[in-house]
């Protein structure tokens, strides 16, 4: 007993000299960041915003600044270069705002309730082509960022279906049978989206899906089956705010009996494959106290962030056992 009491005593004396450590953060200078897109038949879309403190808040005054406003934005690809201009959602109407929305993978709700402003052109002759090779220069705040890519072709499905998991009744994957071209280096990203609307809980009648969504694990190349005819499948992605209960508990990334699902399944180039890995590596990582922090793999020259080529094929399957 004595000695139990003289161990208490000394773990007391222990936590009693404890002293609170402050850490002096080094001010971080400010840089650009560039999320743009050049899809098939589709408008550019470039976001440009500036980087953000780790610790600092977050709210909608915080991300209303970060978008940087009346930038000289061109689109040169390879025949022709554009001025693109700037829009901001404050100011479109909601049919544009849903075309944004698909395409930058955020959904309308959000858009409406912050005042996101992208930088895009309504010429036709600036959508997107497949096998164009595209440049991007940027000039803001004394700056001036370039970048590169290129559309490669699109690879379709030979066919897609779905099958219920393993011990499921009424959940499963989706299925996809294609032909890896036979060049090696083709990088692939996977999205999906569901299409039908919520048949009960506070969501009935909306649309399940928003916009198109990528799972974890959406980036791949051909490594192991360049030229190869191969299956494979899917699991649902989720955004992190949707909490219905036909999408949460066991149903959680299952599809499900009666759903409707378009994929979007998008060719891209190499540095752009490096780019979604090394970011999907960070968001699979994240909080893990054995995870090394690590810069994104960008191909933006005098800033952050990636701007890709896509080359989307679209296919779509009912979810019938």
């Amino acid at each position: 007993m004595k000695r139990l009491l003289q161990l208490s005593l000394l773990a007391l004396l222990f936590v009693a000299c404890e002293k609170e450590i402050q850490i002096e953060l080094p001010d971080v200078p400010i840089e650009l960041v560039i999320e743009g897109i050049v899809d098939i038949n589709r408008p550019p879309l470039v976001i440009l915003t500036r980087t953000q403190g780790y610790f600092d808040p977050i709210d909608e005054n915080t991300i209303n600044g970060l978008f940087v406003n009346g930038a000289s934005v061109t689109l040169d690809n390879g025949s022709q270069t554009h001025d693109l201009i700037e829009i901001c959602t404050s100011s479109i109407p909601d049919s544009v705002l849903a075309a944004i929305s698909g395409t930058v993978g955020i959904s309308a709700e959000d858009l409406q309730a912050f005042n996101y402003c992208v930088y895009t052109s309504l010429d036709p002759a600036s959508f997107g082509e497949a096998g164009k090779t595209y440049q991007l220069n940027v000039q803001a705040e004394g700056k001036t960022l370039t970048a590169e890519t290129k559309i490669p072709e699109p690879v379709y499905f030979d066919s897609i279906w779905y099958e219920l998991g393993t011990n499921q009744d009424s959940l499963g994957f989706v299925w996809v049978d294609m032909k890896d071209p036979d060049t090696i280096g083709n990088s692939y990203r996977w999205f999906a989206q569901r299409i039908n609307h919520y048949t009960y809980g506070p969501q009935v009648g909306e649309m399940k899906d928003k916009q198109m969504i990528a799972p974890l694990g959406s980036i791949f190349d051909d490594k192991f089956f360049n030229g190869q005819k191969f299956e494979f499948a899917y699991n649902r992605g989720e955004l992190g705010n949707n909490e219905n209960q036909d999408d949460e508990g066991p149903e959680e990334r299952f599809f499900k009996n009666g759903d409707t699902v378009v994929v979007q399944f998008v060719s891209i180039d190499r540095p752009n494959f490096f780019y979604f890995r090394s970011l999907e590596d960070q968001i699979a990582t994240n909080g893990s106290p054995f995870a090394s922090p690590g810069n994104l793999e960008s191909n933006i020259n005098g800033g952050y962030g990636v701007f890709s080529g896509y080359g989307s094929a679209y296919d779509t399957v009912v979810c019938t056992p």
